[in-house]
C-alpha cells in the first residue's frame, strides 16, 4: 500500500455511525408514539412538539439529531415536512433553553422505593415481569443496557446467590445477587415467578408485553424501563415530580448510592458495577452529600 493510500481516512465509519444513531432516534420517537397512541408518519406539527418538549432528560445535541431524524424519515418518504412550523420551533427553543438552566439532579431508586414498588407489583404478567426487572436492576446494579441486554441463560441460581452473565464487553463478566430472606425482595423467587409465566428458555429476558397480556419476543428497550419505572413509581404513591425524574439508570445509581452510604469498600463497590476506576464513583458521592 503506498504511503498516499495510507493517508486515506477509513471509509464513512462516522457516517455509519450517524445512521445508526438516526436509527436509534427513529425507533425511540415512534415508540413514544405507540405510547401516545399518535402517528408517527406522517407526523402533525403538534405530535413533533409534544414529543421535543418530553425530552427534559436528554442534551441539546440529541434533541436537535432526533428532529432531524423525523425529518429525514418524512422526506425520505416523500411527505411533507416543515420543521420552521411555529409549534415545532417553539417546542426546540424551549428545550433548548431549558437546557441552559441548571438541571436538576436526577433520581434515585431508593430501597424504600423499591420495597414500595415492588409490593404494588401484582401476580399479573406485567407484575411478575417488572418484579423481576427491578430487583435485578437494583440488586446488580445494572445498566441500562445490560438490564434489557440480559437472556434467559445468563440467569444462573444457586442456595445463597443469584449469578447474572452480563456479555457486554469482549468478556462476560459474572455479577453475584445474594438471595435475602426477605422473599419480597428475593431475586431468584421473582426470576422463578416470572419464568412460570414468560416461559421461555432462552432469548431476552425481560421482554414486551402485548395489551392481550401475551409475552412477546423483543426484549424491552431502555426507554421502556423508564416507563415501567415511572409507572410504578406512581403506583407506590412516589411524588410525581420525582417520578418523572426516574430514568433507567435509577436502578443502578440508586446501588451505588446506597452502597455508598452503608459504607460499602469502594473496590468491592468498583468490582460489583463494573467500574474498572474508582474516580467513576465521584458523581455518586456528590449525590450522596447532596442528600
Amino acid at each position: 500500500m503506498t504511503a498516499t493510500a495510507d493517508l486515506v481516512p477509513p471509509p464513512a465509519r462516522e457516517a455509519v455511525a450517524t445512521l445508526r444513531a438516526y436509527r436509534a432516534d427513529w425507533v425511540h420517537f415512534t415508540q413514544w408514539c405507540a405510547t401516545h397512541a399518535v402517528a408517527p408518519i406522517p407526523a402533525t406539527p403538534d405530535v413533533v412538539a409534544a414529543y421535543l418538549r418530553s425530552l427534559a432528560e436528554f442534551a441539546p445535541a440529541t434533541i436537535r439529531r432526533r428532529l432531524a431524524a423525523i425529518g429525514k424519515m418524512h422526506r425520505f418518504n416523500n411527505m411533507a415536512w416543515n420543521v420552521t412550523d411555529e409549534r415545532i420551533r417553539a417546542a426546540l427553543a424551549y428545550m433548548l433553553d431549558r437546557s441552559r438552566l441548571p438541571a436538576l439532579l436526577p433520581e434515585v431508586v431508593t430501597p424504600d422505593m423499591l420495597r414500595a414498588m415492588v409490593e404494588r407489583c401484582d401476580d399479573g404478567v406485567r407484575g411478575l415481569r417488572d418484579r423481576c426487572l427491578l430487583l435485578f436492576g437494583f440488586a446488580g446494579a445494572l445498566r441500562r443496557s445490560e438490564l434489557v441486554g440480559l437472556q434467559v441463560e445468563d440467569v444462573s441460581v444457586g442456595r445463597a446467590v443469584l449469578v447474572l452473565n452480563i456479555r457486554e464487553g469482549e468478556t462476560p463478566q459474572p455479577v453475584s445477587l445474594p438471595l435475602p430472606a426477605d422473599s419480597p425482595l428475593c431475586p431468584a423467587a421473582a426470576f422463578a415467578a416470572w419464568q412460570q409465566v414468560a416461559h421461555r428458555q432462552t432469548g431476552p429476558l425481560f421482554r414486551a408485553i402485548s395489551k392481550g397480556e401475551r409475552v412477546g419476543g423483543r426484549a424491552l428497550t431502555p426507554y421502556a424501563v423508564t416507563r415501567i419505572l415511572q409507572r410504578r413509581a406512581l403506583m407506590a404513591e412516589v411524588a410525581p415530580d420525582v417520578a418523572a425524574r426516574l430514568s433507567a439508570h435509577a436502578l443502578r445509581s440508586g446501588y451505588i448510592v446506597e452502597a455508598l452510604r452503608q459504607g460499602m469498600d469502594p473496590t468491592v463497590l468498583c468490582q460489583h458495577t463494573r467500574y474498572r476506576d474508582p474516580r467513576a464513583l465521584r458523581p455518586y458521592e456528590r449525590k450522596l452529600a447532596h442528600d
